[in-house]
């Protein structure tokens, strides 16, 4: 006698396009949105504290030795001398402003080209104090192994006080 097939109940047996969710199932209208506050805060909290870690690594250890090699080199070091004219222009215009132009000679004496940092011009009052100042971009940036150039600025509107003038390298460290 051979057995019956076994009819199979419709509770075991899925057919294979249906899914265990349903395309009707409620879901909520909006995703949470996050705090940029509270993100922005814990950006600010990291970024502290990677500068503070930093800091103290450099103030415990020192600065490392591939950075000591790159010093900017100091205006003190440079070769190139500065001559001021004999006769500096200094005129009080029909206006009333007071105008007043420096110029000089930069000049390389040396033997090999050399770069020309800023000038700084300062210009004191009869006892020595310093009344006005600025800075100047040196005509060109490099000069020659024994060449010259010529310099001449103007300004407007110079302390009437101002009697003794004095041009030398702009400190380019403290720019």
């Amino acid at each position: 006698m051979a057995a019956a097939p076994r009819a199979a109940s419709a509770s075991t047996v899925t057919p294979p396009f249906v899914s265990e969710t349903s395309s009707f199932a409620h879901e909520p209208p909006f995703k949470p949105r996050r705090n940029p506050a509270k993100l922005w805060t814990i950006a600010a909290i990291a970024f502290a504290s990677f500068i503070i870690l930093i800091g103290g690594a450099l103030y415990a250890f020192g600065t490392p030795n591939w950075l000591q090699g790159y010093q900017m080199a100091s205006v003190d070091d440079t070769p190139l001398l500065i001559e001021l004219s004999q006769k500096q222009d200094r005129r009080t215009l029909p206006d009333g402003t007071e105008y007043f132009a420096a110029s000089g000679t930069i000049i390389n004496p040396t033997a090999s080209e050399q770069s020309v940092p800023p000038m700084l011009v300062i210009l004191r009052d009869a006892s020595g104090r310093i009344v006005y100042s600025w800075k100047m971009k040196a005509p060109t940036k490099e000069l020659a192994p024994g060449a010259s150039i010529n310099f001449n600025e103007a300004k407007l509107d110079v302390p009437r006080a101002a009697s003794q003038l004095e041009v030398g390298w702009a400190d380019i460290t403290r720019q």
